[in-house]
């Protein structure tokens, strides 16, 4: 019993206590995202699309489900190149 109890007290001591600014985690997808977004290739995509909402309001039928799909993913695309290197 004595020595489970000095493993934990053990344990306890490296544990250190967080400090405010690790507390706050920030998403890094939400960053890498809006840069992503802001492409060119991206950019033209999102203009693709909104188009497309335009023509869908004037008619009032249809879809933009494949300009949509195509836009999210030219995001995560361009997203993933530069994402997996900052997960921990």
């Amino acid at each position: 019993w004595q020595l489970l109890q000095l493993r934990l007290t053990r344990r306890a001591r490296k544990r250190r206590p967080m400090s405010e600014e690790e507390d706050e985690i920030q998403d890094q997808k939400q960053t890498i995202d809006a840069k992503c977004k802001a492409t060119l290739a991206c950019a033209t995509m999102l203009v693709e699309y909104e188009a497309c909402q335009a023509r869908i309001e004037a008619k009032g039928s249809g879809s933009c489900e494949g300009q949509y799909g195509d836009w999210v993913h030219c995001v995560d695309a361009c997203a993933a190149k530069s994402l997996f290197s900052k997960l921990k």
